[in-house]
């Protein structure tokens, strides 16, 4: 499995989010998608959801053009995770993560058979969320809520996972169980997966490849020793980093605004 998005731009009111990226996703590998604040993290995952339409360029699945590709087909393949949602949604946690079934099973049938009730409760159990399962969303912390998210990604059996901010909301234990999940998930089962992270700690101790956006722009593409550098980090994020090393990879920790970005 592999995903190529080439060539794409993506425009909100004539306002440029993507400007001619070209970019390659191999199964897997997590790849962890930084940048700034409007970098178009968000937009460059949902275009490869096909939540967003570019204007220009295409994205390919295999070398086929997704846009040939049905709808629930699609759904079979990418489940897009977006951190953002609403509460008052009249449903337990168990329904929630469930619908995350729908494409793999027929139009007109009703209920979950035994293979859908099976893959609910593994994955639930995996991502330490099968205690909440009869829960309402209402009842949920925020914590709670992101890894039901997730689950319910992860029940659709995607082949590639696009997930925006999945550390979300988490404090610092689930951050490292989510993503340690999502890392040994992803080798596993061979998934193409892509993450966008603000954490650039987090970036460096879970990415495979890692692809810097600025302004819409790809800046860098390649291994976190590559891109997660000093040089390439400091003068797109306007900040000061220190370099470390942590389970024997380097990661970088921001310290300090850059001088010129100094309010005074």
């Amino acid at each position: 499995m592999r995903i190529r998005v080439e060539g794409v731009e993506v425009e909100y009111d004539s306002t440029p989010a993507l400007r001619g990226v070209t970019v390659e996703f191999e199964a897997g590998r997590v790849t962890c998608v930084i940048g700034p604040n409007g970098a178009g993290k968000t937009t460059l995952l949902k275009t490869i959801a096909r939540l967003v339409t570019p204007t220009r360029g295409a994205v390919y699945i295999d070398g086929r053009d997704y846009r040939y590709y049905r709808p629930r087909e699609l759904a079979k393949l990418v489940a897009y995770v977006d951190p953002y949602i609403s509460r008052t949604i009249p449903s337990t946690v168990f329904e929630f993560i469930a619908t995350g079934r729908y494409p793999h099973q027929e139009v007109l049938s009703v209920g979950y058979g035994e293979e859908d009730l099976a893959v609910v409760e593994r994955v639930s159990k995996e991502l330490g969320v099968y205690h909440l399962l009869s829960r309402r969303l209402d009842q949920l912390s925020s914590g709670e809520l992101q890894r039901v998210l997730i689950a319910r990604a992860l029940v659709q059996e995607p082949r590639v996972l696009l997930l925006d901010e999945p550390s979300a909301y988490l404090d610092i234990r689930y951050r490292l169980e989510v993503l340690d999940t999502v890392k040994r998930v992803t080798a596993r089962l061979g998934k193409v997966t892509v993450v966008a992270l603000h954490d650039l700690y987090l970036a460096s101790l879970y990415s495979d490849l890692v692809v810097l956006l600025e302004g819409g722009r790809v800046v860098a593409v390649g291994s976190p020793e590559e891109v997660l550098r000093k040089d390439v980090v400091e003068p797109v994020y306007g900040v000061v980093v220190e370099e470390t090393e942590v389970r024997g990879r380097r990661v970088l920790i921001p310290v300090d605004l850059a001088r010129d970005s100094r309010v005074l």
